[in-house]
């Protein structure tokens, strides 16, 4: 097996016989370039011997990482994004209302390769929200290393909560 990067699009195969007159196929054919998809790809080398009594069969796969490091899909638990999403959109803005301290993001990514961290943390993290507006960084990372950054604002409502929790004077007392 072999890994190589995504923007290896082939690769030459060097298959060398013990026997200089033995003959060499790669994937069927005397052309040893093999061109390459993202992912798996399997190149059977074959040697036969120079006397024909005698093929042996060898198989690599060489796996082409992708460098799509984009999203699918990106939910909130809480609110709506604005604009709705779009793989392509890069920066999103939510609003939720002031009960709200917490709220977990979604995002799916587009390869399943890829792996995805929202402000550092497991994409299943909540997140904590302070009121007013929130920064929220998802980071996704492609098989090859690409990363690729989403940005949410998440704004939380002010307290309309204005009674209070206790009241005292320092002289005299309360009826």
């Amino acid at each position: 097996t072999a890994t190589v990067g995504n923007s290896v699009s082939s690769v030459f195969v060097t298959a060398i016989p013990n026997e200089f007159n033995a003959a060499v196929l790669v994937n069927g054919s005397v052309i040893r370039t093999v061109p390459l998809s993202v992912g798996n790809n399997t190149v059977s080398i074959q040697v036969t011997s120079q006397d024909g009594t005698s093929v042996l069969a060898y198989t690599v796969t060489v796996t082409r990482q992708s460098n799509d490091a984009t999203l699918s899909a990106l939910t909130l638990s809480n609110g709506s994004l604005s604009p709705s999403f779009a793989s392509g959109t890069l920066a999103y803005t939510a609003s939720v209302a002031n009960a709200v301290s917490t709220v977990t993001v979604t995002p799916t990514t587009n390869d399943a390769n890829a792996t995805v961290t929202v402000n550092g943390n497991p994409a299943t993290t909540p997140v904590p929200l302070t009121v007013g507006a929130n920064t929220v960084t998802i980071l996704v990372t492609a098989q090859d290393g690409t990363t690729q950054s989403y940005t949410l604002a998440v704004t939380r409502a002010a307290s309309s909560d204005a009674t209070l929790s206790a009241l005292t004077l320092s002289n005299g007392s309360l009826s």
